[in-house]
């Protein structure tokens, strides 16, 4: 199980002080560890619903909820009647270019059918998770050329837990590294059907596909490696992102799987 360790003063006073910092050649735009909900553990949540005093708890105000529990440096969403949910106070995306992601750790409650449901300013953010019984981590993909962002975590059936909420955005220094990359690596045929290529590896580390639900479909580790072929027989037709690491930073792109 997840371990939480607590932020020192130190460490939130400068978390308060600036809201994004660089990590990896990224811009870590927002971010909520919920170390302060150190009550309970993940087999024994507190029994308090938290939902009215979430400002005493988070580290930046805002948030608004309903049915939110301590769990030992995470927090648990609704009960096993009631869905829950909580909502980020409003995060400013102004000024930053290229690919912005929302991250998160999300699991359920053992042996729960859970639902949960992410939300952009109340629209749907693809389509509903169905979260193991151990933490993943979720990627997914922002509307692109929005300016402020509410993310919303809902459970429409059940019980889960979340943990480690990330809004990260590729930074135009990151960019400029990662051009050389970009211009050079070919993935085709794009829209594809049962196979993609993707040539000029050389310089990436890994590659993930991933689906718009933030599922990682596919991890590759390269090793010296120019090129892969990708068989996609397993894939549902629809939008996928690959990302590509160098090591120090990370990029994105996109391809279509057709339906024949």
């Amino acid at each position: 199980m997840k371990k939480s360790l607590l932020l020192s003063f130190t460490v939130v006073l400068s978390f308060l002080l600036s809201l994004s910092f660089n990590i990896e050649g990224q811009t870590v735009v927002f971010s909520e560890n919920f170390s302060g909900f150190s009550n309970g553990t993940h087999a024994s949540q507190s029994s308090y619903d938290y939902s009215g005093v979430l400002d005493t708890k988070t580290q930046l105000p805002g948030w608004t909820g309903y049915k939110v529990y301590s769990a030992g440096g995470e927090i648990k969403l609704g009960t096993s009647d009631v869905p829950g949910w909580i909502e980020t106070p409003s995060i400013d995306l102004s000024g930053y270019e290229g690919d912005v992601f929302i991250e998160f750790d999300i699991s359920r409650w053992p042996d729960d059918a859970a639902i949960v449901q992410v939300s952009l300013n109340g629209f749907p953010l693809g389509n509903t998770i169905a979260p193991a019984d151990e933490f993943q981590t979720v990627e997914i993909l922002l509307t692109e050329e929005i300016t402020s962002a509410k993310i919303k975590f809902e459970s429409l059936a059940k019980r889960f837990f979340l943990d480690n909420v990330r809004v990260v955005a590729q930074n135009a220094t990151s960019a400029g590294n990662n051009y050389k990359f970009e211009s050079r690596i070919k993935v085709y045929p794009n829209p594809a059907g049962d196979l993609i290529n993707i040539d000029n590896l050389n310089g990436i580390s890994r590659l993930e596909i991933i689906n718009l639900n933030g599922r990682v479909m596919e991890a590759i580790d390269l090793s010296d490696t120019e090129k892969v072929d990708l068989a996609l027989n397993d894939f549902p037709p629809g939008i996928y992102l690959i990302r590509f690491f160098t090591g120090r930073s990370s990029f994105t792109t996109r391809f279509v799987k057709y339906k024949k």
